[in-house]
């Protein structure tokens, strides 16, 4: 509407000049009224740039950071989280390592974090090193994998490990510590070559403090126990151990 009218004026204003200064007389009424008529086109003229700009600077707040872009086919952690229970995933060739079931696993839920472990144990499968940096640990003996980063201020960690159960099958746990920390765990069946997604053995009333979520989940290098590392609200931490008992993981108490 602004602008119909600044257009509007934009046309009839010279139109008006020109009708005032017929005969080359000049008439004082009518400066007064081309005065009022100019201040209250750069009036409008004046509120319509402000608008714009209001506007430019509102899209430029909802503009997300090119950082945080997600490449397409790739997945959030945050979506990992919500949908990883709903999925068995085919374990394909022989190999039964904790490298050959990360790649399933990646190859069901890629992600920028599992990408820099990947791109290490298979280009072909992650060619595209989005996050690659010197430093990720590919340890096949121990059964153990880990990749970690710097997101300005934060640190970033996604980690696997497996253990291997006495009726055959493996237990295998996938740990995202980035914009939402949570384990993934699954039974590895190796005559089906399947990984079915397994409840978490980790229960809020063995926690020191069950009204919190726990801060971060750490995943044996070495050795079987699974730690919990909680916040205490009280500018401590406390731990939480969980033993694999050759089956499963089962609560061992707490510690500091």
């Amino acid at each position: 509407m602004k602008r119909t009218i600044v257009y509007l004026l934009a046309l009839i204003l010279p139109i008006w000049v020109l009708s005032s200064c017929k005969d080359g007389k000049q008439n004082t009424g009518g400066n007064e009224t081309n005065d009022s008529i100019n201040t209250e086109t750069s009036q409008l003229l004046e509120s319509e740039t402000q608008e714009n700009t209001e506007l430019t600077e509102s899209e430029d707040e909802v503009t997300p950071d090119d950082g945080d872009e997600i490449p397409p086919g790739m997945f959030a952690p945050k979506e990992v989280a919500r949908l990883w229970k709903k999925e068995n995933i085919k374990v394909p060739g022989q190999k039964s390592d904790i490298v050959a079931l990360f790649e399933a696993f990646y190859s069901e839920w890629p992600t920028l974090a599992g990408n820099r472990i990947v791109h290490e144990t298979n280009p072909k499968l992650a060619p595209s090193d989005y996050y690659y940096e010197e430093g990720s640990i590919i340890d096949r003996k121990n059964g153990y994998l880990e990749s970690a980063w710097y997101e300005g201020e934060d640190l970033g960690v996604i980690s696997a490990c497996v253990w291997n159960r006495k009726n055959g099958h493996k237990l295998f746990a996938v740990n995202f510590h980035a914009e939402k920390d949570f384990l993934c765990f699954y039974d590895f069946d190796p005559a089906k070559r399947t990984l079915t997604p397994e409840e978490s053995p980790i229960k809020r009333e063995h926690l020191n403090n069950p009204d919190k979520d726990p801060i971060w989940y750490t995943l044996p290098h070495e050795g079987k126990t699974l730690e919990v590392i909680e916040d205490t609200g009280e500018e401590e931490i406390a731990t939480t151990y969980y033993n694999f008992d050759g089956q499963n993981l089962k609560f061992a108490g707490h510690g500091n």
